[in-house]
């Protein structure tokens, strides 16, 4: 089963008032929303049931003597911006304290440890800097229940099919940052899909989308508008780093990566 990325910009990503300020509501998933998908399955479009998560959420929750919700909760998917494990970000941020599917989505409250982690991470979700939530798990039923060869693409007319995922086993979630880009397609990429494409690029072009990820620049700068830049002094940061990605974070979240891609693989073949 392969495991899959979503991720969410969420505007009521919140932590909790009162108490020590360390509890934090958001949610890891959006149900009935046709989002727009480019991954190893296709082009299409995706939604997700609201009944998707309550078969792992049963396995998951505790029971009997566990008294601990067997998810774990993790910034970036505890990996560095180049797709590998991340030392520092292996380990948990905070403790699941509710895990439930409401009429919206896949509600998350989570308990954030007392690490320089994850006091950066809340740090950066009570500035703004922080919006938002990603999960990995596995489609484990879908409709349709197949993909075809060579993947979902556009009809002649234009339209994607729509996919909706019916069962998911969730394996992890946590915060995530989200560049700035213009364009809403949601694009979810396998982990070690993206980490063979980084892998394989020159240095220089490696840098470049680093800097791309890091300050938001849109592929395509508008007519008029001058090529968008590093942010300025003062301006906010996009989160905490990893310890060996200064620079930005995970290349596989809600960014324009098709786009990304394309114009990566046209310079490469010049």
């Amino acid at each position: 089963m392969d495991a899959f990325i979503r991720s969410f910009p969420l505007e009521d990503i919140r932590v909790r008032a009162g108490g020590d300020g360390r509890t934090v509501e958001a949610y890891a998933a959006v149900f009935d929303t046709p989002t727009e998908i480019h991954d190893q399955d296709g082009h299409y479009m995706e939604v997700i049931d609201r009944r998707a998560f309550d078969r792992t959420l049963q396995q998951l929750a505790p029971a009997g003597s566990r008294t601990s919700w067997r998810v774990g909760v993790f910034y970036n998917h505890g990996r560095t911006l180049w797709g590998t494990p991340s030392e520092r970000g292996s380990m948990p941020i905070g403790t699941p304290v509710e895990v439930k599917a409401d009429t919206r989505g896949l509600l998350t409250v989570t308990r954030y440890n007392r690490t320089e982690l994850a006091d950066e991470v809340l740090e950066n979700i009570r500035e703004g800097a922080i919006t938002g939530q990603s999960f990995t798990g596995g489609f484990l039923r879908s409709d349709p229940g197949r993909t075809p060869r060579g993947g979902y693409r556009a009809d002649s007319g234009g339209k994607l099919r729509t996919v909706r995922r019916q069962e998911i086993a969730l394996k992890e979630y946590g915060p995530t940052p989200f560049p700035a880009y213009p364009d809403a397609a949601v694009v979810g990429v396998r982990a070690e899909q993206a980490a063979r494409l980084l892998a394989e690029l020159p240095s220089d072009e490696r840098e470049r989308l680093v800097e791309m990820l890091r300050t938001g620049t849109p592929l395509e700068t508008p007519p008029g508008e001058p090529p968008a830049g590093p942010p300025a002094v003062g301006d906010p940061t996009p989160g905490p780093a990893a310890e060996d990605s200064p620079a930005g974070h995970s290349a596989r979240q809600k960014i324009a990566w098709a786009k990304v891609r394309a114009e990566i693989m046209a310079r490469r073949a010049q």
